[in-house]
């Protein structure tokens, strides 16, 4: 079982951020990111929350599963705002992609 390296894991997530991104966040997000993601985008490969399993109809693996968080960074380097967060597999011969997307409720 080759597993995939934290960067393939965070390619593959911006890359499917970018694929659909624009059909998933309000257009005021996609202006946000437009103008403000080369300074302070940030994608991040981190340990999965629990609260996937839901998702996944079974406890999550933490060996099986990462999580990577697509977003704008503050000044303090703390994601302010999360757009995307993406539950990857590990396992390279494994694809099963899960997406939050967090879209901002219009006023």
């Amino acid at each position: 079982m080759e597993q995939r390296s934290p960067d393939q894991l965070v390619e593959w997530a911006y890359d499917q951020f970018l694929e659909q991104a624009a059909d998933m966040l309000a257009p005021e997000q996609i202006v946000d990111i437009t103008l403000e993601f080369e300074q302070r985008g940030a994608v991040e490969a981190t340990l999965p929350n629990a609260d996937w399993s839901t998702e996944l109809g079974e406890p999550v693996d933490m060996a099986r599963w990462a999580e990577v968080w697509v977003g704008l960074l503050d000044h303090q380097d703390e994601f302010e705002v999360i757009y995307a967060t993406f539950l990857l597999p590990r396992d390279q011969s494994e694809n099963d992609v899960h997406i939050r997307w967090h879209r901002q409720q219009q006023a």
